[in-house]
């Protein structure tokens, strides 16, 4: 099972339907919508289903979707996630959004460090993927300064981090 991650600013939780009204907002905003895979605009019955997969995945053993709440506030400014987690090869392929109200306080730099430490403590994941729209620069630089190193170029850019030691993120 998971456990909440208390992090400086925001606390890492997995994701309920009570997070369904901020996701919705966040997953609907053409900012960031403009880089992600989900066909808009959603409604309130998507994001009920999405999160609803999300619960699924997570006692599957599939996937992890976290909620990112701001610890003064409270509400819910992005998520996180695992997908495509594949025991054998002890890989999964990592997720993120945040709102872009947060956006350029190195926010998601602290979430995604908090984050890969636990998923390999954890979960004992050796490879982490990501594959990030073409144009999403911010993204890029984010995980550039994380470690991951590019690894093709499709449609999309697919990056690649090797886990190797306790806390590596």
């Amino acid at each position: 099972m998971f456990k909440t991650i208390k992090l400086p600013r925001v606390t890492l939780r997995l994701i309920t339907h009570k997070h369904g009204a901020a996701l919705l907002t966040i997953l609907n905003n053409p900012l960031v919508y403009e880089f992600n895979d989900y066909k808009t605009p959603l409604n309130k019955e998507h994001i009920k289903q999405l999160i609803q997969d999300d619960i699924s995945s997570y006692y599957q053993g599939e996937g992890v979707r976290l909620a990112i709440e701001h610890n003064i506030s409270g509400d819910l400014i992005g998520t996180c996630g695992l997908y495509n987690i594949n025991s054998q090869t002890q890989s999964a392929y990592l997720g993120f959004e945040l709102d872009p109200f947060y956006w350029q306080q190195g926010l998601m730099q602290e979430v995604l460090k908090g984050f890969v430490s636990e998923v390999h403590s954890s979960l004992n994941i050796e490879h982490l993927y990501a594959e990030i729209h073409g144009k999403n620069v911010r993204c890029y630089n984010l995980l550039t300064k994380l470690g991951f190193v590019f690894k093709q170029q499709l449609n999309n850019g697919v990056w690649h981090k090797q886990l190797t030691k306790m806390g590596d993120a």
